[in-house]
């Protein structure tokens, strides 16, 4: 660890990339050299080290990026994920100390999916799970993958949502914009909604979902959903059950990642949402270049709606309470 112990502002990363071999030819041969509109950061394990020294992170909780690994082939999705999670698993135990694990599954085949879940938890001791947003137009929430959730929730098991391209986007609408600039913010925020409508943090309670960048649009619209609900419950199409939706309820026991620029606005919204043991820290490197994650993470430093101890909690104590198997033993060894 060098002298990442005497940082001040230690942090653990919970929104962080790799690009293992197999899924950087996958993205080439279906996506490109710019999949979603942005070009795949270049990577390697020496330059996230390096990088990750010099913005005072003691772990990387690595997971894979959009467009995520199902491209429309059964078998090449359950082979893909099998050869990432080896090699995120390879690396952990490579680095010990520096990287944990959060596999990616083949969704949204759900044998193959439970299978992997099993492999990645019993075998290679993945740390939690990712989940895309929506996979080839199935969002989540969708019946189909409620098996998924019943062994996610039976393992207790940590859950990232990442977003994902949406499975429609109309057309003639900011179409020079990358997906990610806006559409990656309705899609986490549509696929949430979704599941909170379709009852999954109330029916898999023992699953702690993370929404990343500071919950996208979820602040705002929790503002418009929740009273309607309340008012116009026959509105909803048979979505909610007879008790209806706790929007806010559900919302407030969710974790929010702050990758991104969440400032001034976002997080002040959030705040309003949730406490802070439900933040936690993400750069979001590579896809975020090193000097962009510095810039944010100084914003994160330096912003009066945070004390020291707030920062605490959310660059290092909140991960360490949502990933116990994070001991001093295995952050210095």
């Amino acid at each position: 660890m060098g002298n990442m112990s005497q940082h001040n502002k230690l942090k653990i990363d919970l929104h962080v990339h790799y690009l293992p071999w197999a899924y950087r030819e996958t993205l080439l041969k279906h996506g490109g050299k710019n999949p979603d509109g942005f070009p795949t950061p270049s990577w390697s394990m020496e330059t996230h080290l390096e990088a990750m020294d010099r913005l005072g992170i003691a772990v990387s909780m690595l997971s894979l990026s959009s467009p995520h690994i199902n491209f429309g082939d059964k078998n090449a999705t359950k082979a893909l994920a099998r050869e990432a999670n080896e090699d995120g698993a390879e690396l952990v135990k490579k680095y010990p100390g520096r990287f944990g694990l959060l596999a990616s599954l083949p969704l949204p085949d759900m044998e193959d999916s439970i299978m992997e879940i099993r492999y990645a938890a019993d075998v290679l001791h993945a740390d939690g799970f990712t989940l895309p947003t929506n996979t080839q137009g199935i969002y989540l929430g969708n019946p189909c993958l409620d098996p998924i959730f019943e062994e996610l929730n039976k393992r207790k098991s940590v859950v990232t949502l990442h977003p994902n391209k949406p499975g429609c986007i109309p057309d003639g609408v900011a179409e020079g914009l990358p997906v990610p600039m806006m559409e990656f913010f309705f899609d986490t925020t549509r696929t949430v909604i979704n599941m909170i409508l379709k009852g999954i943090p109330n029916r898999f309670p023992e699953i702690k979902f993370i929404i990343p960048h500071a919950g996208a649009f979820l602040p705002i619209l929790a503002d418009r959903i929740a009273p309607a609900i309340k008012m116009m419950p026959l509105s909803f199409g048979g979505q909610i059950g007879k008790d209806g939706a706790d929007i806010y309820g559900t919302l407030k026991g969710l974790y929010y990642d702050l990758a991104g620029a969440c400032l001034p606005r976002q997080l002040a919204n959030l705040v309003q949402i949730t406490d802070i043991d439900h933040f936690v820290y993400g750069s979001d490197y590579p896809y975020t270049p090193e000097p962009a994650c510095r810039m944010l993470a100084d914003a994160l430093d330096k912003t009066e709606m945070l004390t020291e101890e707030k920062r605490r909690r959310i660059y290092f104590k909140n991960a360490l309470c949502l990933f116990p198997g994070l001991t001093a033993e295995r952050l210095f060894p």
